[in-house]
């Protein structure tokens, strides 16, 4: 049962679960100000690594202001309670809103449908994205060899206890077999390239990209970019949410090795080593995200390409997944793909500008 009320908050509602914590919609006891409320607890149910994410989260998003990034209006600790208090944004998240499912016939539904057997890995495959904290491999949170080889046993995006040394597979559902997966079919391509569709993807990856850049000018790196960070309201502008991975780079050391943190199948090479990280780290997820939202399935659909890549191999052609895809779209997802960070887009001020 959720609690009535936290602190100066009415619980009206619930929004969703995540890896860390609960998010209720919320009205402000005095002001009326309707508010996502993100839980933790109660205590002890509330770990002390998951009250340090809520810290941070507040930390980092406390000093932003941005029309791109969601506003947080307070935190603290009432009736055993860890919350903080944020913009509730009415919309979709970035993989919903750019969804093609409506403009298919029932039977290009039915052929990309996730829940029937051998099907093309489509976008409402996607959504099935539990969140991740960390990769540890212990409770020191220092990268080890077992971390490493644990990261190759993964088959997509597990969530996982930052205070234990265990690695939780992902629900059912929610990765693309590593064989045996049909490609999308012509309509559903069709419906990927289709003019509006694009358009929106590109107006929203424009705003992404402000926020980008604003983020990395106040000396921080987000390090869990992924579609379901990305909202967009009904007035179509997008919202960077969910700080509580945020790091200042001024913690970074180089040649230090850190604890492996974010969303494997969106984490660039040099985070997923645990290497020194900036704002370069953000811009490989945007094109980890604007791959297969291009092309319908992620690059890498199996654990062995996804590793094969963090050791030297090339991302996929993006052409091949769709040979219909804008040419200038192709330019800047494989440059954002790039392994080494040093032939990336180095700032997000450059990759909206090279956007069509």
């Amino acid at each position: 049962m959720p609690p009535r009320g936290v602190g100066p908050y009415e619980i009206l509602s619930l929004v969703g679960r995540g890896g860390v914590g609960t998010v209720y919609r919320a009205r402000h006891r005095e002001t009326g100000r309707i508010a996502a409320v993100k839980l933790l607890g109660p205590a002890p149910a509330a770990d002390a690594a998951s009250a340090r994410r809520l810290a941070r989260e507040f930390e980092a998003l406390a000093r932003l202001d941005h029309p791109n990034v969601v506003r947080v209006f307070e935190a603290g600790v009432a009736e055993g309670y860890s919350f903080l208090a944020m913009e509730l944004v009415e919309g979709l998240d970035l993989r919903a809103w750019l969804s093609p499912v409506l403009d298919l016939s029932p039977a290009a539904r039915a052929a990309n449908d996730p829940a029937e057997p051998g099907p093309a890995f489509g976008l409402d495959a996607l959504a099935m994205e539990p969140d991740t904290e960390s990769f540890f491999s212990g409770s020191s949170g220092e990268l080890g060899p077992e971390a490493v080889r644990s990261l190759a046993a993964l088959v997509d995006e597990p969530e996982t206890d930052p205070g234990r040394a265990v690695l939780h597979l992902p629900v059912a559902g929610a990765a693309a077999p590593a064989a045996g997966v049909r490609p999308p079919s012509e309509e559903w391509i069709a419906a990927l390239n289709r003019p509006a569709r694009i358009e929106r993807l590109l107006h929203a990856t424009r705003q992404v990209c402000d926020a980008l850049a604003y983020v990395h000018a106040q000396g921080l790196v987000h390090r869990d970019l992924k579609p379901s960070n990305i909202m967009v309201d009904d007035g179509r502008r997008v919202r960077l949410m969910d700080f509580g991975l945020v790091k200042p780079l001024r913690e970074e050391r180089p040649g230090g090795r850190a604890a492996i943190v974010g969303t494997y199948r969106y984490m660039a090479p040099e985070q997923a080593r645990g290497g020194p990280l900036d704002g370069r780290a953000d811009l490989y997820a945007l094109g980890v995200i604007l791959w297969e939202l291009l092309a319908g399935r992620p690059p890498f659909p199996a654990p062995a390409l996804r590793m094969r890549h963090l050791g030297s191999a090339a991302a996929p052609p993006l052409r091949d997944a769709n040979p219909g895809v804008d040419g200038r779209l192709v330019a800047v997802t494989e440059r954002l793909l790039q392994r080494d960070p040093g032939r990336r887009f180095q700032r997000a001020e450059e990759v909206r500008e090279a956007l069509p």
